[in-house]
């Protein structure tokens, strides 16, 4: 069909009497490529079930693919040979985004990792299912299989809807304008089923609003060990429930300005900062502690507001698009932190130290410089005329090449050095 329709675009529009007879040519060649495009697909079922006899178990189910209903099996396979495996016309998500329009709800700004793959089977079924929407499993059961019921449900205290495998409650299953691929801004996500206002709630969040806040700022949405969801570390103020350290009596509002206001208390941590590459910066907020940090609970260490990665991708997005476009990382790489130092350092990209000294720390590659490649400041990189470390033939964040190389490991890495 499309075929067809670029066919007669081509054509162009003739002015005056020509345009009659063009109208009634071109109507007829669209008849003629509806009846041609008709017929390229059309009903195989009985010709592939006789040989495909396993096949026909796939109609007894409760949902049956729709081409697969009438029939039509080649608008998914091609019946004489293909490139691709099965038999297929395309490869992965491509071949269903023939029919599935990409624009309605698979390309938001943050996207289920399946999805941007291009996995749609990891989740469904291409023939038939006995769940809604060809879900190879009904509700939580398709989830869980990548995000463990033990890390989800893991704790004292389960949501109720977790508790049901109720994901889509809270979650898009394929992307989403929101991070966590929430359906709805956190604000307003949780007043869905919990109101925020009255009298109660605001008697037991001491007699402060919280409507509209985010409620996940201080509540684990999924389960926790603590009473109320609370997560698992709070800060100390607000264990104590000394609200007023920070705040106004009663008001949302704080009772410092910018990073005054957490440094009345860690005043060490600027030692960290004042280093020659800083993370102190204020991208407009108001403080800029609270762009890492939650100042009331989290379920992740030094308070970060979510799961490390997270809060680094969260600015680093160029590094986040290259890590997930690379066939190899590192894999310790969602542990920012075990490399880098999170407020600043005195040496390049924060590294905790020096590029051979950080691979080598924490029992990561312990031997490092030992039986491998020569490094250090008497081997010189011929191409920089800098001393080789670690990062001269890896990439830590990502790569094509096994071992995160840089170039092909057989001959093109060290060519680059050592000529032939």
């Amino acid at each position: 069909m499309k075929r067809c329709k670029a066919a007669i675009s081509r054509r162009g529009v003739p002015s005056g009497g020509a345009l009659v007879a063009a109208l009634v040519v071109v109507q007829v060649a669209w008849l003629l490529c509806q009846t041609v495009d008709a017929g390229m697909v059309k009903s195989t079922k009985e010709l592939c079930f006789e040989c495909h006899r396993d096949s026909a178990a796939y109609m007894k189910k409760a949902v049956v693919h729709k081409p697969l209903k009438l029939g039509l099996c080649t608008s998914c396979h091609s019946p004489h040979a293909s490139r691709h495996s099965g038999l297929l016309s395309d490869s992965g998500g491509e071949l269903c985004y023939n029919c599935h329009d990409r624009e309605r709800g698979f390309s938001e700004e943050f996207v289920h990792d399946p999805v941007e793959r291009g996995e749609c089977l990891a989740c469904h079924d291409a023939h038939a299912a006995g769940a809604r929407g060809l879900l190879k499993q009904a509700g939580g059961k398709v989830c869980f299989p990548c995000h463990p019921k033990k890390e989800l449900m893991g704790r004292k205290n389960v949501h109720p809807e977790v508790r049901k495998g109720n994901c889509s409650a809270c979650h898009e299953p394929h992307s989403s304008k929101r991070e966590g691929l929430l359906a709805a801004e956190r604000g307003e996500i949780c007043g869905r089923c919990h109101p925020a206002k009255g009298e109660r709630i605001t008697r037991v969040h001491g007699g402060y609003n919280v409507s509209g806040t985010d409620c996940s700022g201080c509540h684990s949405p999924h389960s926790s060990d603590s009473p109320a969801m609370l997560k698992a570390t709070l800060h100390k103020p607000f264990e104590d429930g000394a609200c007023t350290e920070c705040h106004l009596r009663g008001s949302n509002k704080v009772t410092g300005s910018g990073t005054a206001l957490c440094t009345k208390c860690h005043d060490e941590t600027m030692a960290g900062f004042n280093r020659i590459n800083s993370h102190l910066m204020t991208r407009g907020v108001y403080n800029p502690c609270s762009e890492c940090h939650n100042p009331h609970a989290s379920d992740q260490r030094h308070l970060l507001k979510g799961r490390e990665d997270r809060v680094c991708y969260s600015c680093h997005k160029d590094t986040k698009s290259f890590v997930a476009g690379s066939d190899h990382s590192h894999p310790k790489l969602a542990l920012c932190s075990d490399c880098h130092t999170a407020h600043g350092s005195n040496n390049r990209f924060f590294l905790s130290g020096g590029p051979i000294e950080t691979c080598a720390a924490v029992g990561c590659h312990p031997t490092q410089g030992a039986f491998t490649h020569p490094v250090g400041v008497e081997t010189i990189d011929p191409r920089s005329k800098t001393p080789m470390d670690c990062v001269t033939c890896h990439n830590p964040m990502g790569s094509p090449e096994e071992f995160i190389l840089r170039f092909e490991k057989d001959r093109e890495l060290c060519v680059q050095c050592h000529e032939v």
